[in-house]
């Protein structure tokens, strides 16, 4: 029975970094719109929009540091950092700089590292790109609701939490 082993950090470890997580996101492209959205929504909340390419990356920081500290204790340190690095090479393509993050180390310095290397809108483009991308397949982990609460739990203030799905 595979869930006797989860508690046991190597198992997690590999179970996380090299069978799971990238079988499961091999398929995902990018975010959806209401991902992207929500993301917009958690950069906005740390002060993200403010204009400046420094205030985007302060805030990025922020919203990785909260992530990472709210869903270490279900995915573990490795399991968020693998997701995050997953995230930067699915958009590192139309945002170069971000492959820096995707090598999973130091990634809250290196991701404001680059953020602040673009302009204002690219910068701010390329945060909403990559934790909606993060929160696309954080979903498709763990699904909706439990993501949905983990953000909750992370930004209480916030009151919509789950993505809006537009219709055409």
């Amino acid at each position: 029975m595979p869930y006797a082993f989860a508690k046991c950090p190597i198992f997690e470890q590999h179970f996380v970094e090299n069978v799971f997580v990238w079988h499961l996101v091999s398929a995902m492209k990018r975010a959806s719109v209401a991902q992207a959205e929500r993301a917009k929504r958690l950069l906005a909340s740390e002060g993200g929009p403010g204009g400046s390419a420094e205030a985007c990356a302060a805030a990025a920081g922020q919203v990785y540091d909260k992530l990472d500290a709210h869903l270490s204790s279900l995915l573990g340190r490795t399991g968020v950092q693998a997701l995050f690095a997953r995230s930067a090479r699915l958009v590192e393509t139309e945002f170069p700089c971000l492959a820096e993050v995707a090598a999973g180390i130091e990634v809250s310095a290196k991701l404001r590292a680059c953020l602040q290397s673009l302009e204002p809108a690219v910068a701010i483009e390329a945060a909403a790109v990559l934790f909606g991308t993060f929160l696309e397949l954080l979903t498709t982990f763990i699904g909706d609701r439990l993501t949905v609460q983990v953000l909750r739990s992370a930004w209480p203030a916030i009151e919509e939490m789950s993505p809006r799905e537009t219709h055409k």
